[in-house]
């Protein structure tokens, strides 16, 4: 896998409060890394709040670069763990630091290992994957509009433009403990994955998305160029944050 990101602040907000990092190369255990995190809070502190969840997930995960790795399970409880840490190092300096008081972050994350992504996901930032044919989300976002279409109150369609569109029902930082989800993903047959923030999303459907790929799919940096220029176009409404990693061949064992 190979990966490249960018963040940016769109056309609408004063500040930047996305984050992303990609790792091609080992970190820890891991043999890559792509995280996007998508912060929030006051005066500067969702700014904080991303980077120190990033920052916080990767001491972790060095600190434990001998932790014995021997079933998927193990692996998702690593990064599950590393979530958590990072949970507990935003929520204790929104303690001690009044600035900081209820900041927090969503995170989404992915390691790819012999034909597999292990994922894991807090909030509404999102990871996609995608061949030539279909594009599919692959994590369920932690959102009101979410649970109401899951509860039958709204309909996809209604997601786009209900005011409550932006409300989380989950964030890293923001309370003692987090719930992460964790899942495995076979990338047989899948040539991208796409991990980006809502400021993507709320801008583009999927269709449009798909199709913005496919057309500059020689070149990873022309596809996020695209796809940040597309999203500023439709609004810009927030900070734009996107990876996009493509397998260097199509897997056929997972």
């Amino acid at each position: 896998m190979i990966a490249v990101g960018k963040v940016n602040i769109g056309k609408r907000r004063t500040r930047n409060e996305d984050s992303v990092l990609v790792s091609n190369e080992p970190i820890g255990v891991l043999p890559n890394l792509y995280i996007v995190a998508d912060g929030m809070g006051g005066h500067k502190a969702g700014a904080v709040a991303s980077k120190l969840a990033i920052d916080a997930f990767c001491n972790y995960i060095e600190e434990h670069e001998n932790a014995q790795i021997k079933t998927e399970e193990e692996l998702l409880i690593l990064l599950k763990r590393g979530i958590s840490h990072a949970n507990y190092v935003i929520y204790k300096k929104g303690l001690e630091n009044p600035d900081f008081t209820g900041m927090g972050t969503t995170i989404t994350l992915c390691t790819v290992m012999n034909g597999t992504a292990y994922i894991a996901h807090v909030g509404d930032t999102r990871l996609y994957c995608m061949n030539a044919n279909q594009m599919r989300q692959v994590t369920v976002d932690h959102s009101l509009v979410q649970e109401m279409l899951e509860q039958g109150y709204i309909t996809e369609t209604d997601m786009q433009e209900h005011p409550q569109r932006h409300v989380i029902t989950r964030a890293v930082g923001t309370y003692e403990q987090v719930k992460v989800d964790t899942m495995k993903q076979c990338l047989n047959g899948v040539e991208y994955i796409l991990l980006c923030s809502d400021g993507l999303t709320a801008m583009l459907s999927e269709e449009k998305m798909h199709e913005l790929v496919y057309k500059h799919h020689t070149n990873l940096e022309t596809i996020i160029d695209e796809l940040i220029l597309q999203a500023n176009e439709a609004g810009g409404a927030d900070n734009i944050a996107v990876i996009i990693g493509k397998k260097d061949e199509v897997s056929k064992t997972c």
